[in-house]
């Protein structure tokens, strides 16, 4: 009996010594855990414009040309050849998944027309675009893109109901305001 105490003795010892280590070691990891969420948060608001397509309903956040979240199966991609409009000309070019995923950005934008409005919203200012053409190339990998005019938006992703095509619309700078 005495012996069996001497073991309850000595287990209770050691854990009375390893669960305050254990604990320790838990929350630190923990801590950690938790300071590395949080600054993936944070990183995610370095976003520096917005897309707004009210017909839609879309809005949605772009980020920096370097981001890593400018990527195009995450988020709506800003590409890197894009002139974002500060003097006096700007070329932006943004492309996003449309379908049924969850970074299906661009899903409804087959129901864009020409006439439509489309608002960037950057520097505080909206610059908003109209949509005066509409065109599909077949996706080789390479995209002839217009450059009819000195101030426009041109907004890339796959044609509905055809996966060999991509849908390019393009829109001209109509009017800027101050936010």
């Amino acid at each position: 009996m005495i012996k069996i105490i001497k073991i309850i003795g000595a287990f209770l010892i050691v854990g009375a010594v390893l669960l305050p280590i254990f604990h320790f070691t838990v929350e630190k990891i923990n801590e950690y855990e938790y300071k590395e969420v949080l600054a993936e948060k944070e990183e995610t608001k370095d976003y520096f414009a917005l897309l707004e397509i009210k017909k839609i309903g879309l809005k949605r956040e772009i980020y920096e040309k370097d981001s890593k979240e400018n990527d195009v199966n995450k988020n709506i991609l800003l590409h890197q050849k894009s002139i974002l409009p500060e003097n006096g000309e700007s070329y932006i070019i943004l492309a996003a998944h449309s379908g049924n995923g969850h970074n299906a950005y661009f899903k409804d934008l087959y129901q864009l027309e020409i006439g439509d409005e489309v608002d960037f919203y950057y520097d505080g200012k909206d610059w908003s675009y109209e949509i005066v053409d509409i065109e599909f190339q077949d996706k080789t990998g390479v995209l002839y893109l217009k450059e009819d005019f000195p101030n426009m938006i041109v907004l890339i992703t796959c044609t509905k109901g055809d996966s060999g095509t991509q849908t390019v619309y393009y829109g001209v700078l109509n009017e800027t305001k101050n936010l």
